[in-house]
Protein backbone atom coordinates (compact mmCIF):
# COMPACT_ATOMS: atom_id res chain seq x y z
CA UNK A 1 0.00 0.00 0.00
CA UNK A 2 1.50 3.20 -1.11
CA UNK A 3 0.11 6.36 0.85
CA UNK A 4 0.13 9.59 -0.26
CA UNK A 5 -2.01 13.30 -0.56
CA UNK A 6 -1.31 13.87 3.15
CA UNK A 7 -2.33 10.05 3.51
CA UNK A 8 -5.94 10.77 2.57
CA UNK A 9 -5.61 8.48 -0.37
CA UNK A 10 -4.97 4.81 -0.54
CA UNK A 11 -3.59 3.30 -3.69
CA UNK A 12 -2.56 -0.22 -4.13
CA UNK A 13 -0.25 -1.63 -6.99
CA UNK A 14 -3.37 -3.54 -8.64
CA UNK A 15 -4.93 -0.17 -9.67
CA UNK A 16 -7.52 -0.33 -7.02
CA UNK A 17 -7.67 3.19 -4.53
CA UNK A 18 -9.33 4.13 -1.50
CA UNK A 19 -10.70 7.94 -0.59
CA UNK A 20 -11.89 9.36 1.82
CA UNK A 21 -14.09 12.82 1.50
CA UNK A 22 -14.12 15.76 3.72
CA UNK A 23 -16.02 13.91 6.67
CA UNK A 24 -15.40 14.54 10.04
CA UNK A 25 -14.14 11.33 11.71
CA UNK A 26 -14.06 12.22 15.40
CA UNK A 27 -11.12 11.60 17.15
CA UNK A 28 -10.18 9.38 14.64
CA UNK A 29 -7.25 10.38 12.37
CA UNK A 30 -7.60 10.30 8.39
CA UNK A 31 -4.74 7.83 8.47
CA UNK A 32 -6.01 5.52 10.69
CA UNK A 33 -9.42 5.62 9.05
CA UNK A 34 -8.13 4.83 5.87
CA UNK A 35 -5.90 1.68 7.02
CA UNK A 36 -8.51 -0.08 8.77
CA UNK A 37 -10.57 0.45 5.48
CA UNK A 38 -7.81 -0.50 3.28
CA UNK A 39 -7.09 -3.67 5.77
CA UNK A 40 -10.83 -4.41 5.65
CA UNK A 41 -10.47 -4.29 1.52
CA UNK A 42 -7.10 -6.42 1.59
CA UNK A 43 -8.91 -9.55 2.81
CA UNK A 44 -11.57 -9.81 -0.33
CA UNK A 45 -8.99 -8.29 -2.48
CA UNK A 46 -7.37 -11.44 -4.06
CA UNK A 47 -11.08 -13.16 -4.84
CA UNK A 48 -12.45 -9.96 -6.55
CA UNK A 49 -11.89 -7.77 -9.81
CA UNK A 50 -14.31 -5.49 -9.27
CA UNK A 51 -12.38 -4.44 -5.88
CA UNK A 52 -9.40 -4.96 -7.70
CA UNK A 53 -10.76 -2.46 -10.34
CA UNK A 54 -12.74 0.23 -8.34
CA UNK A 55 -11.86 3.54 -6.49
CA UNK A 56 -13.54 4.21 -3.86
CA UNK A 57 -14.50 7.95 -1.56
CA UNK A 58 -15.68 6.98 1.69
CA UNK A 59 -18.26 9.53 3.64
CA UNK A 60 -18.92 9.74 6.95
CA UNK A 61 -22.91 10.03 7.30
CA UNK A 62 -25.57 9.88 10.03
CA UNK A 63 -27.62 7.32 7.87
CA UNK A 64 -27.57 3.73 7.00
CA UNK A 65 -24.62 2.87 5.52
CA UNK A 66 -25.01 2.35 1.93
CA UNK A 67 -23.54 2.16 -1.77
CA UNK A 68 -24.86 4.66 -3.74
CA UNK A 69 -25.38 3.76 -7.50
CA UNK A 70 -24.05 7.03 -8.95
CA UNK A 71 -20.96 7.42 -9.13
CA UNK A 72 -18.57 10.73 -8.42
CA UNK A 73 -17.70 12.76 -11.98
CA UNK A 74 -14.44 10.70 -11.97
CA UNK A 75 -15.65 7.29 -11.86
CA UNK A 76 -15.32 6.62 -8.37
CA UNK A 77 -17.82 3.86 -6.07
CA UNK A 78 -19.44 6.69 -3.29
CA UNK A 79 -19.73 4.17 -0.28
CA UNK A 80 -21.33 5.68 3.14
CA UNK A 81 -20.76 4.21 6.43
CA UNK A 82 -21.77 5.22 9.87
CA UNK A 83 -18.60 4.60 12.18
CA UNK A 84 -16.88 7.28 14.09
CA UNK A 85 -13.72 7.87 16.43
CA UNK A 86 -11.98 4.62 17.06
CA UNK A 87 -14.73 2.23 16.86
CA UNK A 88 -12.68 0.05 14.51
CA UNK A 89 -15.17 -3.03 14.44
CA UNK A 90 -17.88 -0.99 13.25
CA UNK A 91 -15.56 0.08 10.20
CA UNK A 92 -14.62 -3.33 9.34
CA UNK A 93 -18.67 -4.59 9.42
CA UNK A 94 -20.03 -1.71 7.58
CA UNK A 95 -17.61 -1.01 4.65
CA UNK A 96 -16.72 -4.67 4.25
CA UNK A 97 -20.82 -5.19 3.93
CA UNK A 98 -20.58 -2.14 1.41
CA UNK A 99 -17.95 -4.18 -0.43
CA UNK A 100 -20.02 -6.82 -0.51
CA UNK A 101 -22.11 -5.25 -2.77
CA UNK A 102 -19.03 -4.04 -5.07
CA UNK A 103 -18.12 -8.00 -5.88
CA UNK A 104 -21.84 -8.87 -5.94
CA UNK A 105 -22.26 -6.09 -9.07
CA UNK A 106 -25.26 -4.32 -7.71
CA UNK A 107 -27.31 -2.78 -10.07
CA UNK A 108 -30.53 -1.22 -9.95
CA UNK A 109 -33.34 -3.84 -10.61
CA UNK A 110 -36.20 -5.48 -9.77
CA UNK A 111 -36.15 -5.66 -5.88
CA UNK A 112 -37.65 -8.90 -5.05
CA UNK A 113 -34.21 -10.66 -4.65
CA UNK A 114 -32.11 -7.78 -3.19
CA UNK A 115 -32.54 -9.79 0.38
CA UNK A 116 -30.44 -12.35 -0.58
CA UNK A 117 -27.16 -10.00 -2.00
CA UNK A 118 -27.90 -8.65 1.89
CA UNK A 119 -27.20 -11.11 3.26
CA UNK A 120 -24.17 -12.32 1.01
CA UNK A 121 -22.66 -8.95 2.33
CA UNK A 122 -23.25 -9.88 5.77
CA UNK A 123 -21.41 -12.80 5.32
CA UNK A 124 -18.93 -10.54 3.92
CA UNK A 125 -18.99 -8.34 6.71
CA UNK A 126 -18.74 -11.57 9.22
CA UNK A 127 -16.19 -12.92 7.20
CA UNK A 128 -13.88 -10.19 7.37
CA UNK A 129 -13.83 -9.52 10.68
CA UNK A 130 -12.81 -13.13 11.52
CA UNK A 131 -9.31 -12.74 9.26
CA UNK A 132 -8.60 -9.56 10.23
CA UNK A 133 -8.78 -10.73 13.62
CA UNK A 134 -5.40 -13.33 12.65
CA UNK A 135 -4.09 -11.06 10.50
CA UNK A 136 -3.66 -8.03 12.97
CA UNK A 137 -2.75 -10.85 15.65
CA UNK A 138 0.76 -11.13 13.05
CA UNK A 139 0.77 -7.70 11.37
CA UNK A 140 -1.37 -5.50 12.28
CA UNK A 141 -1.45 -1.78 10.58
CA UNK A 142 0.96 -0.18 13.65
CA UNK A 143 2.40 -2.11 16.05
CA UNK A 144 0.22 -0.96 19.21
CA UNK A 145 -2.79 -2.21 17.25
CA UNK A 146 -1.82 -5.84 17.72
CA UNK A 147 -3.99 -6.51 21.48
CA UNK A 148 -7.02 -4.52 18.79
CA UNK A 149 -6.83 -8.19 17.20
CA UNK A 150 -9.10 -10.08 19.70
CA UNK A 151 -11.91 -7.32 19.73
CA UNK A 152 -12.89 -8.29 15.71
CA UNK A 153 -13.51 -11.76 16.95
CA UNK A 154 -15.39 -10.42 19.97
CA UNK A 155 -17.63 -8.09 17.83
CA UNK A 156 -18.48 -10.83 15.32
CA UNK A 157 -19.66 -13.18 17.80
CA UNK A 158 -21.99 -10.07 19.48
CA UNK A 159 -23.63 -9.74 16.07
CA UNK A 160 -24.52 -13.49 15.66
CA UNK A 161 -25.66 -13.61 19.23
CA UNK A 162 -27.63 -10.20 19.12
CA UNK A 163 -29.24 -11.33 16.08
CA UNK A 164 -31.05 -13.68 18.23
CA UNK A 165 -31.40 -16.71 15.23
CA UNK A 166 -33.48 -19.32 17.06
CA UNK A 167 -32.18 -22.31 18.20
CA UNK A 168 -31.73 -25.37 15.06
CA UNK A 169 -32.28 -22.39 12.85
CA UNK A 170 -33.58 -24.15 9.19
CA UNK A 171 -32.94 -22.02 6.57
CA UNK A 172 -35.20 -24.33 3.80
CA UNK A 173 -38.56 -24.17 5.96
CA UNK A 174 -38.09 -20.59 7.22
CA UNK A 175 -37.57 -19.12 3.96
CA UNK A 176 -40.39 -20.96 2.32
CA UNK A 177 -42.40 -19.47 5.01
CA UNK A 178 -40.78 -15.84 4.83
CA UNK A 179 -40.01 -15.38 1.23
CA UNK A 180 -42.76 -12.76 0.39
CA UNK A 181 -42.00 -10.90 4.00
CA UNK A 182 -38.30 -11.03 2.42
CA UNK A 183 -39.21 -10.28 -1.08
CA UNK A 184 -40.53 -6.80 0.25
CA UNK A 185 -38.08 -6.02 2.60
CA UNK A 186 -34.31 -6.69 1.37
CA UNK A 187 -32.95 -4.58 4.89
CA UNK A 188 -34.30 -7.24 7.20
CA UNK A 189 -30.70 -7.30 9.50
CA UNK A 190 -31.13 -9.68 11.99
CA UNK A 191 -32.88 -11.84 8.97
CA UNK A 192 -30.08 -11.30 6.77
CA UNK A 193 -27.69 -12.05 9.16
CA UNK A 194 -28.84 -15.64 10.05
CA UNK A 195 -28.74 -15.91 6.70
CA UNK A 196 -25.36 -14.87 6.12
CA UNK A 197 -24.21 -17.79 9.21
CA UNK A 198 -25.34 -20.36 7.13
CA UNK A 199 -23.83 -19.12 4.06
CA UNK A 200 -20.53 -18.56 5.51
CA UNK A 201 -21.25 -22.59 6.29
CA UNK A 202 -19.89 -22.97 2.47
CA UNK A 203 -18.61 -20.24 1.70
CA UNK A 204 -15.25 -20.78 3.86
CA UNK A 205 -14.74 -24.11 2.13
CA UNK A 206 -13.63 -22.59 -0.92
CA UNK A 207 -13.82 -18.63 -0.02
CA UNK A 208 -11.90 -18.06 -3.75
CA UNK A 209 -14.68 -20.16 -5.67
CA UNK A 210 -17.17 -18.63 -3.52
CA UNK A 211 -16.58 -14.64 -3.43
CA UNK A 212 -16.09 -14.69 -7.27
CA UNK A 213 -18.82 -16.19 -8.03
CA UNK A 214 -20.93 -13.52 -6.15
CA UNK A 215 -19.37 -11.73 -9.32
CA UNK A 216 -22.01 -12.60 -11.24
CA UNK A 217 -24.77 -12.58 -9.00
CA UNK A 218 -26.44 -9.50 -10.32
CA UNK A 219 -25.17 -10.64 -14.06
CA UNK A 220 -28.73 -11.07 -15.59
CA UNK A 221 -30.72 -8.53 -13.70
CA UNK A 222 -32.79 -6.69 -16.21
CA UNK A 223 -35.57 -5.05 -13.94
CA UNK A 224 -37.60 -8.06 -14.74
CA UNK A 225 -39.00 -9.37 -11.85
CA UNK A 226 -38.08 -13.06 -11.11
CA UNK A 227 -38.75 -15.43 -8.44
CA UNK A 228 -35.38 -16.72 -6.07
CA UNK A 229 -35.83 -20.10 -7.70
CA UNK A 230 -35.26 -18.37 -11.16
CA UNK A 231 -32.69 -15.78 -9.89
CA UNK A 232 -30.39 -18.42 -8.58
CA UNK A 233 -30.85 -20.39 -11.60
CA UNK A 234 -29.90 -17.37 -13.80
CA UNK A 235 -26.52 -17.27 -11.32
CA UNK A 236 -25.69 -20.64 -11.98
CA UNK A 237 -25.88 -20.09 -15.75
CA UNK A 238 -23.70 -17.24 -15.35
CA UNK A 239 -20.94 -18.07 -13.75
CA UNK A 240 -18.06 -19.49 -15.77
CA UNK A 241 -15.81 -21.68 -13.72
CA UNK A 242 -16.75 -25.30 -12.59
CA UNK A 243 -15.82 -23.91 -8.79
CA UNK A 244 -18.38 -21.05 -8.95
CA UNK A 245 -21.12 -22.89 -9.81
CA UNK A 246 -20.34 -25.90 -7.71
CA UNK A 247 -20.88 -22.76 -5.16
CA UNK A 248 -23.86 -21.51 -6.34
CA UNK A 249 -25.13 -25.16 -5.99
CA UNK A 250 -24.44 -25.68 -2.81
CA UNK A 251 -26.07 -22.27 -2.27
CA UNK A 252 -29.30 -23.90 -4.18
CA UNK A 253 -29.33 -26.95 -1.73
CA UNK A 254 -29.22 -24.74 1.18
CA UNK A 255 -32.03 -23.23 0.46
CA UNK A 256 -33.38 -26.50 -0.16
CA UNK A 257 -34.92 -25.70 -3.74
CA UNK A 258 -34.80 -26.74 -7.32
CA UNK A 259 -34.31 -24.59 -10.02
CA UNK A 260 -34.86 -25.32 -14.01
CA UNK A 261 -31.12 -26.67 -14.47
CA UNK A 262 -32.63 -29.82 -12.15
CA UNK A 263 -36.16 -29.83 -13.92
CA UNK A 264 -33.66 -29.90 -17.21
CA UNK A 265 -31.46 -33.30 -15.19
Amino acid sequence: MLVVALTSFCVNLDGSTIRLGLSNWGTAQKVEVLSVLESSKQVLLPYSERIQQCSIVVESTKAMPSTLYKRTNTDEIQIKISAKDRYWCQYVFQFAHELGHIMCGFKKGDPSNEWFEESICEAASLYVLEKLSTHWSASPPYPTWKSYAPEFVKYRIDRIKGSSCPENFQLPSWWRENRIALSRNAGLRKQNLWIAVKLLSIIEQNPRSAWSACSWLNHSQNGQSKTFEEYLSDWYGACPQTGQKKFVRQVINLFGISTKQDKNK
